[in-house]
């Protein structure tokens, strides 16, 4: 035998990777010199009439047996020798090849199995980052202890974000060492065998190449395609992957998601000059949206040059929850000056928007106290008549923040099941908590309401949804309104965690005057209505702008889209009286001209 032909230290890296006996590594260097070698290649030919068999590799190789060619040996496991001709009636008589990847290696080239390079792709050299430094010791600390080349337990990455949790696998398999491949669960084949065979070629290349394997989550829920893949050699981390069999022992991580780590995440991404330049705006981005380290470097990438408004605006868009079903996202248009209130409570949401921008500061100081980051959100409840203007005011404050405001679909909330309820209120509060919103709780007095006296099983059960949604008030770090006609309708224990409460009385005069002045948009013709006038009625600004709007389809119905009369005005008034059963003497018995 000449192995002069195969480079020893690689023959002998080979042998490290693999954890192969001396007869082992003999065995892959005597059949890689058959092929490789045309001096031992003759030789073979005219001892063994052909290519190298089992018989002739035990006879040539010290203390090789036929143990060693077992299928769960080293040898056949990791898909280093094949044998062929299962046909022959003698196992002895089977041929014996070198796998065509291990003979790239030999020659120092880097050749990743076909069956593997189909379903897995190798990590991008431009994956962020992350910046959670003790999460990502953690993981190359577990990923370096790996003791045997036969397998160990996978570690599993728990992240909101996929994508971060892929960046993270992907920092610290490159920290312990090693090269990253990525596979997604609804890739893997159905077929135990197919999966046998890449599990045995996982096995080759990862120890040959020094790589691991990210396996991330799609919707895909086949556990024993997955349990199978954990049990593969090599280190394997778990991404967003569906639950598992219990029979599956993983190390858990968790990636903690606090603004430090988003401002470290936004610095990195960002230029020096631009970081210095706008160092309170991003510690505000980073304590509203809940964005990943991809997220963020993607967001950096494009909009890192244009002004800081639009940076603002794209980090909104990305923190918007994807599922809507069971709120309404409402892009706010109303301004504070819209809002016409009486001065104490327009004071009092002027106070509350100053207090939201500055609700992340407050947050990072007292976390520290003894009673922890529990109980420090905003929590505000409007009360007052239909029509007084709570919604209104709520979408004001969501503009001046500079967020979007999300209403909660009672009605699709509240469910007959048992723990339906409690299910889609938690959904709820992570959506608004991501995406940085205010959340409003439209007749707030559905969920909020005061808790009975237990009489029978769905008292309790109304009573521990109750009890539930204090819990997630107590937690909720956002800005939470809850709106209601009955203030003292809400259970004591909601009041108690309110910071601001802002009654919402009926408009007086000088209110429906400014009310009826901005009811018509600016481009209508309304110099025929009498404004003065039209603020004697006793009515809320709701029941206006219905008059408004009513008096606007009669003038468009006539051919007059452009302009408004005062008798249209009037017939829509009249109309909105009769809705409400109020009478119509307030009206006919003033003087409208």
């Amino acid at each position: 035998m000449d192995p002069a032909h195969v480079p020893a230290p690689l023959i002998l890296e080979l042998a490290r990777r693999l954890a192969l006996s001396d007869s082992e590594r003999q065995a892959i260097l005597f059949a890689a010199s058959a092929e490789l070698c045309a001096t031992t290649s003759a030789l073979v030919g005219r001892i063994g009439s052909g290519p190298p068999t089992v018989g002739l590799t035990m006879r040539c190789c010290e203390g090789l047996d036929w143990q060693s060619f077992r299928p769960d040996g080293a040898l056949r496991r990791a898909r280093l020798l094949n044998l062929g001709g299962a046909d022959h009636a003698r196992f002895t008589e089977r041929p014996v090849a070198v796998e065509e990847a291990v003979l790239h290696f030999l020659n120092g080239v880097v050749q990743i199995a076909p069956e593997l390079v189909a379903v897995a792709a190798p990590a991008s050299s431009t994956h962020p980052v992350p910046t959670d430094e003790g999460t990502l010791e953690t993981i190359a600390s577990l990923l370096r202890l790996r003791k045997s080349p036969f397998g160990t337990a996978p570690i599993e990455i728990d992240s909101e974000d996929v994508r971060e949790g892929v960046c993270h696998a992907v920092e610290g398999l490159r920290r312990a060492g090693f090269g990253a491949m990525i596979i997604a669960t609804g890739v893997l084949p159905p077929s135990a065998t197919e999966l046998a065979m890449l599990r045995d070629c996982w096995l080759r290349d990862s120890l040959l190449h020094g790589l691991g394997l990210v396996i991330v989550g799609d919707g895909d829920h086949s556990h024993a395609a997955v349990q199978q893949v954990c049990g593969w050699s090599g280190p394997v981390v778990l991404v967003g992957v569906p639950a598992r069999p219990s029979i599956i022992e993983t190390h858990r991580i968790t990636i903690r998601h606090d603004g430090a780590l988003r401002l470290h995440a936004w610095t990195a991404a960002l230029s020096p000059e631009r970081c210095d330049r706008h160092a309170a705006l991003l510690e505000h981005l980073a304590s509203r949206f809940r964005l990943s380290t991809p997220t963020i470097a993607a967001i950096a990438a494009e909009h890192g040059d244009s002004d800081p408004q639009d940076l603002w605006n794209a980090a909104r868009v990305a923190a918007r929850p994807r599922a809507l079903d069971l709120i309404e996202r409402i892009e706010p248009v109303v301004t504070l000056d819209q809002v016409i209130l009486p001065d104490d409570a327009k004071e009092a949401l002027v106070t509350m928007v100053s207090a939201a921008r500055v609700h992340h500061r407050i947050l990072a100081d007292w976390k520290e106290t003894s009673a922890g980051g529990r109980g420090l959100g905003i929590a505000a409840l409007f009360s007052g008549e239909s029509g007084t203007g709570k919604t209104m005011a709520a979408e004001a404050v969501a503009r001046e923040i500079g967020v979007d405001l999300y209403r909660v679909e009672v009605s699709t909330v509240v469910s007959k099941y048992i723990g339906e309820t409690e299910k889609n209120l938690r959904r709820i509060f992570a959506a608004a908590e991501a995406g940085g919103g205010v959340l409003l709780f439209d007749e707030a007095e559905a969920l909020f309401g005061k808790r009975s006296e237990v009489r029978d099983a769905h008292d309790r059960y109304a009573n521990m949804e109750v009890g539930y949604l204090l819990q997630l008030m107590e937690g909720f770090s956002g800005l939470a309104i809850l709106t209601t006609n009955f203030g003292d309708a809400l259970d004591e224990a909601f009041t108690r965690r309110l910071r601001f409460c802002v009654s919402f009385p009926m408009p007086g005069a000088n209110e429906r005057k400014r009310i009826w002045s901005g009811a018509f948009p600016p481009n209508l013709d309304v110099r025929d209505v009498n404004v003065e006038r039209l603020a004697g009625l006793p009515v809320s600004g709701g029941v206006i702008r219905n008059i408004a709007l009513g008096a606007a389809f009669r003038a468009a119905a006539a051919g007059q889209a452009s302009a408004v009369s005062m008798n249209q005005v009037l017939e829509a008034a009249r109309a909105e009286y009769l809705k409400l059963g109020r009478p119509l003497t307030e009206i006919d018995s003033r003087r409208w001209s």
